[in-house]
């Protein structure tokens, strides 16, 4: 009777010990079977249908730097957007890590930078080269205006922002200034709140997009309308915005762990894989992950090309339609920047 009675607390442990492994088994299942049908989503697809030839008057593109990795990361608005442009590449950053030292760079280039796209004949602003030749079209394009090989692109559109910033629970960024957005979200306003309020301009009330002096908390949505806002401003302005918002993002998901954390990490698969196509394969994604965790992310270095005077860009009208082209008339000096952005 007494080992009957003492078999029993054994008996649970045991059960309680299958159903463990069990669920343990099942969670690493789902999280394997997750990954690969997000990464077969994301790899070597494309919103792009047709694909132009490319022209035959172009410089030779550069050959690779072994101690460098360049990834040209693609904002679009997105196949949902209602607006038109949809595929049209609002947000262009080349993201370069130097190997020998773990330093990594942040790029940025306007998207109304005037030059002939690598897939066609003529000259267009550079951020119809993925609209109208996909990933490898802006990928060379880029590339050959830099001077710089470019090993991966990733194109990503504006929903991705928005859902991902709400997974990771928001982030800050810190304003010296009050900014202000008056004219492009004038219909977009749903209440007033500390980010929105209503304003009379020119005789009407119209919404106004607001962000405070010091520390600002945005959720998915106020990010999403602070990284598009330029009216008020201009693109220049909104490409520090852009590079401002990737920081914030990159501390909040290091300090929250994320990698550590199952029910983020899932949700994040589910979004990039709605969102983010690449033409990286799965040992690329493998090998880039496997150097992410050395990189100095501490120290990022960053570069944008404007109409300031250290900008080496210059603003004109080309058939009515405002254009950004080199100080010089050729490429030489953003070329030397973006080579020499390490040193």
């Amino acid at each position: 009777m007494e080992e009957e009675i003492n078999s029993h607390p054994k008996k649970k442990i045991r059960l309680w010990t299958f159903i463990i492994i069990l669920f343990s088994v099942g969670f690493f299942c789902l999280f394997f079977f997750k990954a690969s049908f997000t990464i077969s989503k994301v790899i070597n697809q494309t919103d792009i249908d047709q694909f132009l030839p490319f022209a035959d008057n172009l410089p030779e593109l550069p050959e690779k730097n072994p101690d460098r990795i360049n990834v040209l990361l693609l904002g679009i608005r997105g196949l949902e957007d209602p607006g038109d442009g949809k595929l049209l590449s609002d947000t262009i950053i080349l993201l370069s890590i130097k190997k020998n030292t773990n330093q990594v760079a942040l790029i940025s280039l306007p998207r109304d930078l005037y030059a002939q796209l690598w897939c066609s004949e003529e000259k267009k602003k550079i951020n119809f080269a993925y609209a109208q030749g996909g990933m490898d079209c802006a990928k060379k394009t880029v590339s050959y205006l830099t001077d710089i090989h470019i090993d991966y692109a990733a194109s990503v559109d504006f929903e991705a922002l928005k859902e991902t910033v709400d997974i990771l629970g928001g982030i800050s960024v810190y304003l010296k200034e009050p900014f202000e957005e008056s004219f492009q979200w004038a219909k977009e306003g749903l209440e007033e709140d500390e980010h929105w309020f209503i304003k009379e301009i020119d005789g009407e009330e119209k919404w106004v997009f607001y962000l405070a002096r010091g520390e600002n908390f945005l959720d998915g949505r106020t990010a999403l309308y602070y990284v598009r806002s330029r009216y008020s401003t201009n693109d220049f302005d909104r490409m520090v915005r852009q590079q401002q918002v990737l920081m914030a993002f990159k501390e909040k998901a290091l300090s929250l762990g994320v990698l550590t954390n199952p029910v983020k990490i899932y949700n994040l698969l589910d979004v990039l894989g709605k969102h983010l196509r690449t033409d990286a394969g799965l040992n690329d994604i493998k090998s880039l992950i496997s150097i992410a965790s050395s990189l100095d992310t501490d120290n990022i270095k960053t570069r944008i090309f404007d109409t300031t005077p250290e900008g080496l860009l210059y603003h004109t009208f080309i058939n009515e339609e405002y254009v950004l082209l080199p100080n010089k008339e050729n490429f030489e000096e953003i070329q030397e920047v973006c080579k020499n952005i390490f040193d």
